[in-house]
């Protein structure tokens, strides 16, 4: 007995169109896959980018304060001394005078090795050695002539009330380079009596070794890749001590050796950042005569900045520091993509099977137009969505954003899973039973009728999911329901709780809605509710409650965590700043909250007991409501 043509002309046509939607499904996937890890990539090296200037910046900034601090002090002593008339009463008792004056201040302030005035033929008229912390006027008999000197010439042959900065270097005694080093530099001045003429010079020698911890204080972040060069490309500054003073010791190791192509445009440009096959290299450039200011903050005269004297403050990050993996990437996201993947799979063979039925009656000359028609959009459609996507990423802050909100979804992986398990096990159930009576047409349709029905609450748990994921650049300023935004953002952190024992508690009062963009305002909860979430590990209650004073909106989350220790209290709006795991988050969470808030006016502090959890407060002003939007 044959078997009918239409019997097996049914499987073999499902089968076909099965395999054409599939097909054009899983390259779309694969597409968003792969855009996907190149954003991932971007971003890390965005968030590296921006890292490494800001370290670069902050050292700058702390080197220039000391400077400016030296030539503040030089500029006080010289101004004040020439009013006493130093010059004009030069006997014994003045000298005395001077010297303890000079002694207190050294041991005041701590960082100078010697402070000295010497005259117009470059005798030492005063000179108060720091020691070991106790600072001790030399004796008139010990005092030198130092006429011969590179920093008294240099000083005395200045035209005008500016100040001389020797190069950076180690202090040498009777031919020797101290032991231990003493890194120093010298800052001179001229000195005027009453009636305006040059009579001496007074001389500040620095210890180096401040303005270096200072440095290496400010880019603590980056302190195994920052340093500090002088203008010959010698390493003042460095992680690896063996390459520091090279130039003091006849060495020849210099970063122009080293990295000749990088050196060539560092040493060019006062400042940048650039990539080649060395790595990321992030620099600025420090004059420090440039830094010349008198005590009461006004400009010495100077001439144009010598630009030849100069250090170079710099970091460099080889290429696999900043390099995302590919295995790394597929570990975080594999289970996300897993979903997906089974969910288009499902989603294709009901679309097959249907669109089989209904083929059935057209024509084929239909069947190919309609099919190519619904292609066409779909991959227009998506083709823009991409492009959109592509523009909005073009932002610094968009890309941190993203980043901790793939972070988030990672986190929920399992939950999401769970929820879509249930319906994808009653949609296999379903069309096995399609599969295996085929003859029952009515019983067919009412099966294909729930596999619709199932489909489309898978769809509408992605929805969600991608709908968090998307970025805010379409949302607009539109009166927000704080509560309504708090309960959605419950909604998603339960997907995450699968298997955990933790118990939220919502108490939500009468609210006045803000305007606001509400994905923003919905991010700045999420996050919160996310780390409360963390902190209790796998149980615990987080409790929510909301009200309104008459001016502001005020939100309150506690949870019984671990709790935060008090010296991390100032430092958890940082960026990058975070306790945990790499793959639990990069520390951008409460940096973004912070920003957000600080948007819209509003406030937001910690209360934290170790052991017994944290409370977060959360602050909105609403706006009279003659106010516009605009006024935000």
């Amino acid at each position: 007995m044959t078997e009918r043509p239409e019997k097996t002309a049914r499987p073999r046509g499902i089968a076909r169109r099965f395999s054409l939607v599939f097909l054009s499904a899983f390259c779309l996937l694969l597409a968003t896959a792969t855009i996907h890890y190149l954003l991932n990539e971007r971003a890390g090296r965005i968030k590296h980018e921006t890292r490494e200037m800001l370290n670069i910046q902050l050292g700058k900034a702390a080197i220039d304060r000391d400077l400016q601090d030296v030539i503040s002090d030089l500029t006080f002593l010289g101004r004040h001394n020439e009013a006493t008339g130093i010059f004009q009463n030069d006997n014994a008792d003045a000298r005395e005078a001077l010297a303890e004056q000079f002694r207190v201040f050294s041991k005041q302030k701590g960082k100078y090795h010697q402070i000295r005035v010497l005259d117009e033929i470059g005798q030492e008229i005063v000179r108060v050695n720091y020691g070991n912390g106790a600072p001790v006027a030399t004796g008139e008999t010990r005092l030198q002539n130092k006429s011969d000197r590179y920093y008294f010439n240099k000083t005395w042959g200045l035209d005008s009330r500016v100040v001389y900065v020797s190069p950076f270097d180690l202090n040498v005694e009777h031919g020797e380079i101290e032991n231990p080093q003493v890194p120093m530099v010298r800052f001179g001045t001229l000195m005027f009596d009453t009636d305006g003429r040059k009579r001496g010079v007074l001389l500040l020698n620095y210890l180096g070794s401040a303005l270096i911890n200072d440095f290496k204080e400010a880019t603590a972040n980056i302190a195994d890749h920052a340093m500090l060069l002088n203008s010959d490309g010698y390493w003042l500054s460095s992680s690896e001590k063996s390459r520091e003073w090279g130039f003091m010791y006849g060495q020849d190791s210099t970063l122009a050796k080293n990295f000749p192509d990088a050196w060539r445009r560092i040493e060019a440009e006062d400042s940048g950042q650039f990539y080649n096959r060395e790595g990321l290299f992030t620099f600025t450039t420090i004059y420090p005569v440039s830094n010349q200011q008198n005590g009461s903050g006004g400009n010495l005269e100077t001439s144009a900045v010598n630009t030849s004297f100069f250090w170079k403050a710099l970091s460099h990050l080889p290429p696999q520091k900043f390099s995302s993996s590919l295995g790394g990437f597929l570990t975080q996201n594999l289970p996300l993509y897993g979903v997906m993947f089974l969910l288009l799979a499902t989603a294709s063979f009901v679309i097959a099977q249907t669109r089989f039925f209904h083929l059935q009656a057209m024509s084929e000359v239909e069947v190919e137009r309609n099919f190519r028609e619904l292609l066409e959009r779909r991959v227009e459609d998506r083709t823009q969505e991409l492009r959109t996507t592509q523009e909005e990423k073009d932002q610094v802050i968009q890309h941190l954003i993203q980043a901790e909100k793939m972070t988030a979804i990672g986190t929920m992986a399992s939950g999401i899973g769970h929820e879509i398990n249930n319906p994808l096990y009653a949609i296999l159930g379903l069309a096995e039973a399609i599969r295996d009576d085929d003859d029952d047409r009515k019983q067919a349709q009412e099966h294909a009728g729930k596999i619709l029905a199932y489909t489309k609450d898978i769809a509408a748990i992605v929805k969600n999911l991608t709908g968090y994921a998307r970025p805010f650049a379409g949302d607009e300023h539109q009166p927000t329901d704080v509560n309504q935004t708090i309960q959605k953002a419950v909604s998603m952190v339960e997907r995450s709780l699968y298997g955990d024992q933790v118990k939220i508690i919502t108490e939500l009062g009468e609210l006045p809605k803000i305007t606001a963009h509400s994905k923003e305002i919905h991010q700045v909860f999420f996050n919160v509710f996310r780390n409360g979430i963390q902190s209790m590990g796998s149980a615990g209650t987080l409790e929510i409650s909301s009200g309104f004073d008459g001016e502001k909106i005020v939100v309150r989350i506690k949870d019984s965590g671990e709790g935060i220790v008090p010296e991390n209290l100032g430092k958890v709006f940082d960026p990058f700043f975070t306790t945990r795991d790499p793959d639990e988050g990069e520390g951008m969470g409460l940096y973004v909250v912070h920003q957000i808030i600080q948007k819209y006016q509003g406030t937001i502090s910690f209360e934290s007991t170790v052991g017994k959890g944290t409370t977060c407060a959360i602050e909105f002003p609403t706006n009279p409501p003659h106010n516009k939007e605009g006024s935000q």
